[in-house]
């Protein structure tokens, strides 16, 4: 009974080997960590881009592009470069799949509304990407967008994508936020546009739909502050301008659902 006994000792104890050995062998991914670079695409069409007189079309977008953890960094770009697609196309959804396709598409319309109007003149389109914030559970980039493409004046933007680093996810205000967040951010707003508690939030000229409080569509994180922007149209008439709030970070992580 003895020998059996250590017999069966000796077959589990080969086994654990082995199944350490397995172990050690398996290959271990080694993702690098994300960081992001600065990268530039311009396009120009007119007869004098190369001239002192410099009265041609421009499009010029200066963006980031998340490196490493490459399954990740694609999923970021793609979700970019569909934000980017979105703000500066002349159309809504176009048919169009990255930024070189964005400028010759942006370039064409151009040459064809020039064609059939002879005084218009040149469009621009500017746009600059910054990384606001990266920490292991949210990168922040802001996306500021400059565009002339005929009409009464251009218009000017910031938005934001938030993003989640470890899936490359787009994360929406409910990911991020909980549902005491608006109320809490409705109380600011009233104390600095000067709304009394008791009127209607539209009661000073606001255009809040249903006349309710409600959060903007852009809202970003820097290192100390979160910012929500309501841009220009979005609650109030083009000359209010955009409408922007800043709150410390330390007041709102209460109302976050990441950390």
């Amino acid at each position: 009974m003895f020998r059996n006994l250590l017999a069966l000792v000796c077959l589990a104890l080969v086994f654990t080997g082995c199944k350490q050995d397995k172990e050690e062998e398996k290959p271990v991914r080694n993702l690098a960590p994300l960081s992001f670079q600065k990268e530039s695409l311009v396009r120009k069409a007119g007869e004098h881009c190369d001239t002192a007189d410099y009265d041609c079309s421009i499009i010029a977008l200066d963006v980031v592009r998340a490196k490493g953890a490459s399954e990740v960094s694609e999923k970021i770009n793609r979700r970019l470069d569909e934000h980017t697609i979105g703000l500066v196309a002349t159309q809504e959804n176009p048919d169009i799949s990255n930024l070189e396709e964005l400028a010759e598409k942006f370039l064409k319309d151009y040459r064809e509304a020039a064609e059939n109007f002879s005084e218009e003149p040149p469009w621009e389109a500017y746009v600059d990407q910054k990384v606001y914030m990266q920490s292991d559970s949210l990168i922040s980039i802001g996306i500021t967008t400059e565009i002339f493409s005929g009409g009464a004046h251009g218009y000017k933007t910031l938005t934001f994508l938030n993003i989640d680093p470890a899936t490359g996810k787009k994360l929406s205000k409910n990911d991020i936020f909980e549902e005491d967040f608006s109320p809490f951010v409705e109380q600011i707003f009233r104390q600095e546009q000067g709304i009394p508690e008791d009127e209607n939030i539209n009661s000073t000229g606001f255009w809040f739909e249903n006349e309710t409080f409600s959060l903007p569509e852009n809202i970003g994180f820097s290192e100390e502050k979160v910012i929500l922007i309501y841009n220009s149209y979005e609650i109030a008439p083009y000359a209010a301008g955009d409408i922007v709030m800043e709150i410390p970070l330390h007041e709102v992580r209460p109302f976050m659902k990441i950390e």
